[in-house]
């Protein structure tokens, strides 16, 4: 088999995975409220850590100062 087939094989079969990943993720998303709860606790703990970061990357000394670390 030509190398370019053996390309658009692998890449065909990378689609073919993505698409059921994506599908069996969007199935578990509407049938369990547990997943639900997870990603929003997740998103909610993502934007916290992005707000302490960039309010630690200020050139201040004592910046982070009023964060709490745990």
């Amino acid at each position: 088999m030509p190398y370019r087939f053996q390309v658009f094989e692998k890449i065909a079969f990378s689609l073919v995975v993505l698409s059921a990943v994506a599908c069996s993720a969007f199935i578990a998303y509407e049938t369990s409220p547990d997943v639900r709860l997870a990603l929003h606790a997740g998103k909610a703990a993502l934007q916290w850590s992005g707000e302490y970061s960039f309010a630690c990357s200020a050139p201040v000394t004592d910046t982070c100062a009023n964060f709490p670390v745990d």
